[in-house]
């Protein structure tokens, strides 16, 4: 009898391979302008898409994401450029994968570039993609889904190439300039737009300005600013960003050169009553260093002392100047009054002694700078 050979197949349920989980981190602006801000979400969103709809990935909800950066008091921007910190919160949100990237703007394109980091072991990897379009970003996608499946998905095509540039709220906003400078010609991007209206509360309306960066400037003589430490006289210059359909209020803050030349150089004043009838003393020391328009610190200390002397006031002053001592006295008997002015480097100290008044001795005192003075501007 033929032996009969009887095969037993166990059919086990084949084991279906987890899906890779991904967090994405963000896409930044990496070209200093923020007039395209607006790009980022465009990009993410394309994306976030494109990885979500593929079979074999999971996209971790931007809901625990941002929970974990709460509990782990995070940012989401220094996230990005911290690689430690990343691979611990893609280690607690379970993730295999973190997605970060960023865009530059080239004019008529968009460099766009993204890097995926494993958490177990750090690896990187980065890819990139230029053009204009939709499909540029879906390009992106498809060297990412390749590289976390090792599919090989299809997701540009000619219906979904809308150029992403487009898409920028072009609608022109509006500047209202508040000066209060009477007939101050105004200057937009080197353009001439008006007149300042004299009035603070009366703004020159720039309407119909494109939205994006701008320069203000306003030019008016014997007003703006002055750049420091040289003291070079400057029309008020700033710039600004104008939103898409809003209204930007600027202020600006040109003031009279004198004015400010006059605080500049009053380093030091002081006003003093001493009476005179019990003999009252005076003790006080001062700094007033200051930089100079060649950008050297001047360091000077005042020490000023006032005592009665045999029928009337002493007032003794030690004037250090680039720690250089340089002492200096004054007396003044009752009923006189008496006053100095000695110039040391490139400061001048004024000192007055009024003992005219038989209650009381009044002193006066200043230290100004002489690199400096009123109407040089002219």
């Amino acid at each position: 009898m033929a032996a009969a050979l009887i095969f037993v197949c166990s059919i086990l349920p084949a084991q279906t391979k987890a899906p890779v989980r991904v967090a994405f981190l963000s896409i930044e602006n990496r070209s200093g302008d923020p007039r395209y801000d607006y790009l980022s979400g465009i990009i993410q969103g394309i994306l976030l898409y494109d990885l979500a709809s593929t079979s074999g990935l999971e996209v971790v909800e931007r809901s625990q994401l941002d929970q974990v950066l709460r509990e782990q008091e995070l940012r989401l921007g220094g996230l990005a450029e911290d690689r430690d910190r990343a691979l611990q919160v893609g280690k607690i949100l379970g993730a295999d994968t973190l997605l970060a990237g960023g865009y530059v703007f080239l004019g008529a394109e968009v460099l766009l570039t993204a890097t995926l980091i494993e958490v177990v072991n750090a690896r990187t990897a980065a890819f990139s993609e230029r053009g204009s379009g939709e499909n540029m970003i879906h390009a992106l996608a498809e060297k990412l889904i390749q590289k976390l499946t090792g599919a090989s998905p299809t997701l540009q095509s000619s219906q979904s190439n809308r150029s992403i540039l487009s898409l920028r709220d072009e609608t022109p906003g509006s500047i209202a300039l508040h000066s209060h400078l009477i007939d101050a010609e105004i200057f937009l991007d080197g353009e001439f737009a008006g007149y300042t209206t004299g009035d603070e509360r009366v703004p020159f309306l720039l309407e119909g300005t494109a939205a994006g960066q701008h320069t203000l400037r306003l030019r008016l003589s014997g007003f703006g600013v002055i750049k420091l430490p040289e003291v070079d006289f400057r029309d008020w210059e700033e710039k600004v960003e104008v939103k898409p359909g809003k209204r930007l209020v600027v202020r600006a803050g040109a003031r009279f050169f004198n004015e400010i030349l006059y605080t500049l150089s009053r380093l030091l004043d002081q006003d003093v009553r001493l009476e005179a009838s019990k003999g009252e003393r005076f003790e006080k020391s001062h700094e007033a260093s200051f930089t100079d328009r060649e950008g050297r610190l001047i360091p000077i200390t005042l020490k000023l002392t006032a005592s009665p002397a045999q029928d009337g006031y002493t007032v003794t002053a030690a004037l250090s100047y680039e720690n250089q001592a340089h002492p200096f006295a004054l007396k003044a008997r009752k009923g006189e009054s008496q006053e100095l002015k000695e110039k040391v480097g490139k400061v001048e100290l004024e000192l007055d002694l009024d003992c005219r008044y038989p209650q009381e001795v009044k002193i006066e005192y200043s230290l100004s700078r002489t690199d400096i003075w009123q109407n040089m501007w002219r």
